[in-house]
């Protein structure tokens, strides 16, 4: 079926078909950079992989720009809705950054994130927009409001401390996932095992909440 056919009243798609069609309009797009880099993927290979005309990709992204940051968000939702059932769960803080911790390397590490993120790194001097996808103004990571949340909670209630919670939950997920994260760009190491991402976990929630702990 070529997903540039119109169905439903008036000649127009559905709703779920033109979700549809932007799903798999944003999967080819992401194995196309992956597998070609951003500077080397056109819009015509992006178009000619999903099924869809040129014109579809421009009237939904308006550039190549935007529909890699379109990718990033998505990626971004899916990450900040797991994120979201981990700290509204329940628990203490040790235990529930432990499993926001686990959920933090489990997706940060994958193949497709890792290869993603170095797209971004190598190209976003070229292209400045494409981070448009990964930070908000002022410099503010996307994805992590569940996690500003919960740590203002955390402080409203005395049970953590800090002087900026924005601040601090950027510099959570740094602790635990920006050196893992930079030995598989930087070193080719491998992804690190489920045992391997548990200490990893463990060990920056306990240097975190030490250094939070109400006095």
């Amino acid at each position: 079926m070529n997903p540039d056919r119109k169905h439903g009243p008036g000649g127009r798609l559905t709703r779920c078909e033109s979700q549809a069609r932007l799903r798999a309009v944003v999967e080819s797009a992401k194995k196309r950079f992956l597998s070609d880099g951003f500077r080397e993927t056109s819009l015509d290979d992006i178009a000619r992989d999903a099924g869809v005309a040129k014109k579809t990709l421009y009237g939904h992204f308006g550039s190549k720009e935007q529909l890699f940051s379109a990718i990033l968000q998505m990626l971004g939702r899916t990450w900040q809705e797991e994120l979201r059932r981990i700290v509204t769960s329940g628990g203490e803080p040790v235990e529930v950054l432990q499993s926001a911790a686990l959920h933090l390397l489990d997706i940060g590490t994958r193949e497709d994130m890792t290869q993603l993120y170095w797209v971004l790194l190598v190209e976003t001097r070229r292209f400045p927009t494409l981070s448009a996808g990964l930070y908000q103004q002022h410099g503010r990571l996307i994805g992590i409001e569940p996690l500003v949340s919960y740590l203002q909670a955390a402080m409203e209630s005395g049970k953590l401390e800090f002087d900026d919670v924005e601040l601090a939950a950027e510099q959570f997920v740094h602790l635990v996932l920006g050196g893992v994260r930079a030995r598989m760009l930087l070193m080719g190491a491998r992804r690190p095992g489920p045992a391997r991402r548990r200490m990893i976990a463990t060990q920056a929630v306990r240097i975190f909440v030490a250094g939070c702990m109400s006095r």
